[in-house]
């Protein structure tokens, strides 16, 4: 029951989340009038916004003008309701730590579709999440603290190094700043595990769409997504990125 419960709202925090995406460009807000159609700005109604079983209702399609209804909103909906779902069934929500975990995770969900659609990785997001790890290291395991923060400087200032050296061309300001999370969240040496592998499947990714002619050398690639990912994946099953990276980690 815990499980359904957690995936139920799940959907809805991905439901919300596709609303802040959705918005970001123009960022007209979260509480700027009630959702609309984006082809005919027609006022969906509540039977509308169903999480995932309106747009599968609705084919995809907008009831009102036709238009197309981006695979983005149940993509988000679903990806939010399956990791916490997986979660809850590891790890269960017996406790405090349990929840501030599910916090974290759907903070790395929440950026990885940013960087996904628009090539960034917000800082309103970034930094209340680098925060809310440190709270759990805090509350749970203060005698990993220094591990954490120096994993987290020592790998942003890495990062800080390649931004400056390419002049922001090989990655953003945002991958240094995410650079740090990623190192406090993990520490040494599953922080470098979780950066190799993001690091190697972003070079698959890229030589993958170059063979489909889909991208060239210059092509920006979504690195922030990539890394959010290993993450994920990390959390919810640490042995992974040990077997890949060669690195020996203990569970998350």
């Amino acid at each position: 029951m815990e499980i359904v419960i957690v995936a139920l709202v799940g959907m809805l925090l991905g439901s919300f989340l596709s609303v802040l995406i959705g918005r970001w460009p123009h960022w007209r807000g979260v509480a700027t009038g009630r959702s609309h159609c984006p082809n005919c700005m027609h006022t969906l109604a509540w039977y509308d916004l169903i999480p995932v079983a309106s747009w599968a209702w609705l084919r995809g399609r907008c009831r009102y003008c036709g238009g197309p209804i981006s695979p983005l909103y149940p993509a988000l909906e679903v990806s939010v309701a399956a990791v916490l779902g997986i979660a809850v069934a590891l790890f269960g929500v017996g406790s405090w730590w349990s929840i501030i975990g599910l916090v974290i995770l759907f903070g790395l969900i929440a950026l990885f579709f940013f960087d996904l659609i628009h090539r960034m990785l917000p800082d309103v997001i970034v930094y209340p999440l680098t925060g809310v790890v440190l709270f759990r290291i805090l509350l749970e395991r203060p005698d990993l603290l220094v591990n954490a923060l120096a994993a987290g400087v020592l790998l942003s200032a890495a990062f800080g190094l390649l931004y400056l050296r390419s002049r922001g061309r090989w990655l953003g300001l945002g991958d240094v700043k995410l650079a740090f999370t990623i190192g406090v969240l993990f520490g040494y040496p599953i922080a470098i595990g979780v950066t190799l592998v993001a690091i190697w499947v972003g070079a698959l990714m890229g030589v993958g769409l170059m063979l489909f002619r889909r991208a060239t050398m210059t092509t920006e690639l979504p690195f922030g997504s990539f890394w959010t990912a290993a993450a994920i994946v990390t959390i919810l099953s640490p042995g992974w990125v040990a077997y890949l990276s060669g690195l020996l980690m203990p569970a998350w």
